[in-house]
C-alpha cells in the first residue's frame, strides 16, 4: 500500500474507481430527476419497468435487494406511476407495469438524460467511452460468475 492508505493494485483502484463513479452517477441521477419530483432509486425502477416484471427479477437484474427495489416500487406504485398486475404463469408474484402517467414521468427524466448526456459527452471521445463500456460488460460478465460460484460455495 502506498502512504496515503489507498490500495495501489490495479483490482482494488479500478474495485473503489468504479464505487466513486456510481456515487457521482447517482448523484447526477438526482439532479435530473429532481425537478420532477423523482429519485434516482425511483428513476432506476421506472426505467426496469420497460416490460412488466417481477420486482425480485428487477432486484436481481439491479444487484440490489428485493425489499429496497419493493419498498421504491410500492411508492410508485401510490404515486400511481406503476401498477401491480397478476402474473400469468405464478401466481404467487405479481408483475410491475408503467401506468400512462409512469410513462410520462420516465420520458421525461429520459429526455433530461439525453441533453445531461450530450453535455458530458462533448467531454468525453466517444470511442473510448465505448471501449471502455465493452470491457465493463466483460468484467461484470466474469464476476457474475464469480459471485454464482460463491454463492454456491464453490
Amino acid at each position: 500500500m502506498k502512504s496515503t492508505g489507498k490500495p495501489d493494485d490495479a483490482w482494488s483502484k479500478f474495485a473503489l474507481t468504479i464505487f466513486e463513479i456510481n456515487g457521482l452517477l447517482m448523484r447526477a441521477g438526482d439532479g435530473i430527476t429532481q425537478s420532477i419530483g423523482q429519485s434516482s432509486a425511483r428513476w432506476q425502477v421506472l426505467g426496469r419497468v420497460f416490460e412488466p416484471q417481477t420486482v425480485a427479477k428487477m432486484a436481481r437484474d439491479m444487484g440490489h435487494a428485493r425489499q429496497g427495489v419493493q419498498r421504491v416500487a410500492d411508492v410508485l406504485v401510490k404515486e400511481g406511476l406503476v401498477v401491480y398486475k397478476d402474473h400469468p404463469t405464478d401466481r404467487r408474484t405479481k408483475l410491475l407495469e408503467l401506468t400512462p402517467q409512469g410513462m410520462e414521468v420516465l420520458t421525461a427524466i429520459y429526455v433530461r438524460q439525453v441533453e445531461w448526456s450530450q453535455r458530458i459527452m462533448t467531454k468525453l471521445n466517444p470511442e473510448q467511452v465505448a471501449m471502455v463500456a465493452d470491457a465493463l460488460e466483460d468484467i461484470g460478465q466474469i464476476l457474475e460468475t464469480e459471485v454464482n460460484v460463491s454463492d454456491k460455495g464453490g
